[in-house]
């Protein structure tokens, strides 16, 4: 996780800071080395503005990021106005071109492979409420792409989304990566059952784990599984001793039903959701996996929902 942490800072700080840095400075000597640059620019820009977790560093500095790109783009089209179009006939010139737009191919692969898919899926959804409320939630991990959601290489769980609550400044904790409980946003948070169902299975005697334990023999953690509408709809990582359901009990959606706890396979506190088609699997985490939506919202990451009753908005866009 730590590596992951320090890998997350050079990606969405170092990086898009060295990139503006160097087409700010602009000591190009044609149009098209100006316009190359531009371009690799631009594209790791979108491309981190769209599959980043920003809510480690703050939701609001992504759009901090767009706005010093958009400045440093005029800048340099200033100064890269007057240039010639084309480079002088040098031999390293060219291959500056030439390692350039490999760069470029390079980022257009990963943007037109991964991305676009990931906002979208086929068939028909689960639709469900969403089962937090009181506060701005992200999605942490969310749609139909590895790029945007590292569940997706897993059949059952390929749309199922980590959702996190962000705090004043836009972060999901106090902190990096710290290891009070208290300190991350969502802990402890009440949650509601997202639809009229019956509860299949439930667990509720598991520890809650400090920062960076996890418990990979039960991945889950504490859990409720609820069936409705012809679905399967897990709920994990809950808090121990939190669940107020019992198998087989029939609920209400925004009936409260447990509290967001850090039990099981997981690195810090979350809620995790997917969906299955009912009866298709063994255990939670095995079965047909089907899409969900909120409110008919595809959620995925960077997408907010925001609580009505505090914002005046149930489902205000990222």
């Amino acid at each position: 996780m730590f590596f992951a942490i320090g890998l997350l800072l050079i990606t969405h700080l170092v990086f898009p800071v060295a990139g503006l840095v160097w087409l700010w400075r602009g000591n190009e000597l044609s149009k098209l080395e100006w316009l190359l640059k531009l371009s690799i620019v631009l594209l790791y820009g979108i491309q981190i503005f769209l599959i980043g977790r920003w809510d480690f560093l703050s939701y609001f500095l992504r759009f901090g990021v767009i706005a010093l790109l958009v400045v440093a783009v005029y800048i340099s089209f200033i100064k890269a106005k007057s240039l010639p179009f084309y480079p002088t006939r040098k031999l390293s010139n060219y291959v500056s071109v030439g390692i350039s737009s490999l760069v470029i191919l390079v980022l257009l692969s990963s943007l037109s492979s991964h991305i676009p898919r990931g906002y979208s899926f086929n068939g028909e959804s689960v639709q469900l409420n969403f089962p937090l409320q009181q506060g701005t939630y992200y999605v942490a991990h969310g749609g139909n792409s590895p790029a945007i959601n590292y569940h997706n290489v897993n059949p059952t769980q390929q749309y199922a989304l980590d959702i996190v609550k962000l705090n004043a400044v836009g972060t999901r904790a106090n902190g990096l990566y710290p290891r009070s409980l208290t300190n991350y946003a969502i802990w402890g948070e009440p949650l509601y059952s997202p639809c009229d169902g019956i509860i299949r299975e439930t667990r509720n005697n598991l520890p809650d784990l400090i920062p960076p334990q996890s418990d990979p023999p039960n991945p889950a953690g504490n859990h409720i599984l609820i069936q409705c509408q012809g679905a399967d709809v897990l709920m994990a990582h809950l808090q121990r001793g939190s669940l107020v359901v019992q198998d087989g009990e029939t609920v209400e959606a925004g009936q409260a039903i447990a509290k967001v706890g850090n039990s099981g396979n997981t690195t810090e506190p979350h809620l995790h959701i997917h969906a299955r088609r009912a009866n298709t699997g063994q255990s939670p985490l095995e079965g047909e996996g089907l899409p969900i939506t909120f409110d008919g919202r595809f959620l995925v990451r960077n997408s907010l929902f925001v609580d009505k009753t505090n914002f005046g908005n149930s489902n205000v866009p990222s």
